[in-house]
């Protein structure tokens, strides 16, 4: 058992409210000004270039209308052995954790939490969060997209895992089609070399029509060709313990993923 993170050390929030580094509300000009995400652009779309304007940015400190912004998911999974559950998506004092716990089920002795954009879909841009995963081994802290069914092109489900991190120092990064068939997908796992829960770090994702880019703090992790991505999709917030992520200790008691906030930009 270990607890849930606190915000020492790292890439902290304190790093983040440097001057000048407010933002607005959901939308860029949107609603009253809330501190929390960084300003100025991220170094992957400094580096890239171009002109870009920030299209969505959520801190998680208005928790009162944090249900009007996401949806929390109720969820179980077949390839692991947790419930995701809406009472374990907290946001509060500027922050969303994921709150992982047990229940007495024969099958999903775990629980979890998942969350995903009420409103916000975009197709193409730069998709970056901080995260701080959960201290525990055997659980998955995602951040991820996946496509939209009223707006999906030519029938095609896809996902893009921009991060599926797991203690130590553990990434994956994947691309998905799950329809029309057959089931196609692409991945990359990379050994980060530092301890993921000891800090918050940000996982990133250049999308393009030609291109997929996966950035870690900055830096390129991952890049491979884009052959399903076309259409508007939603980001989802996650975790989960299974099988997949490793071998759980069995007590995941007080751990959490944490999320210090969530950043989209548009390309002009």
């Amino acid at each position: 058992m270990r607890r849930a993170p606190s915000l020492q050390g790292g890439w902290t929030r304190r790093a983040c409210l440097t001057a000048g580094l407010g933002l607005a509300g959901m939308l860029a000009g949107a609603g009253p000004s809330r501190a929390g995400t960084p300003g100025g652009l991220p170094g992957a779309l400094t580096t890239a270039g171009g002109a870009w304007r920030l299209s969505f940015a959520e801190d998680f400190c208005d928790s009162a209308g944090f249900d009007s912004r996401w949806i929390k998911v109720t969820a179980g999974g077949d390839q692991h052995v947790t419930d995701r559950l809406p009472e374990n998506v907290v946001a509060a004092a500027c922050d969303l954790d994921l709150m992982l716990g047990h229940q007495d089920h024969p099958r999903r002795p775990f629980t979890g939490g998942y969350a995903k954009t009420r409103h916000f879909r975009q197709t193409y841009g730069y998709f970056e969060c901080a995260m701080r995963i959960a201290d525990e081994p055997g659980v998955n802290n995602a951040f991820w997209l996946v496509s939209h069914p009223d707006n999906e092109r030519d029938g095609v489900m896809y996902e893009l895992d921009i991060a599926e991190a797991k203690a130590p120092d553990k990434l994956n990064l994947a691309v998905h089609r799950w329809r029309p068939g057959p089931k196609w997908a692409e991945g990359h796992q990379v050994r980060l070399g530092v301890p993921l829960a000891d800090a918050v770090h940000r996982y990133g994702l250049l999308w393009t029509p030609e291109r997929l880019t996966f950035f870690f703090d900055d830096r390129q992790v991952w890049e491979t060709d884009n052959p399903v991505a076309h259409s508007p999709a939603e980001i989802r917030l996650s975790n989960a313990v299974g099988a997949f992520a490793g071998v759980t200790d069995g007590d995941v008691r007080g751990a959490a993923t944490r999320f210090d906030w969530v950043r989209v930009f548009r390309a002009l």
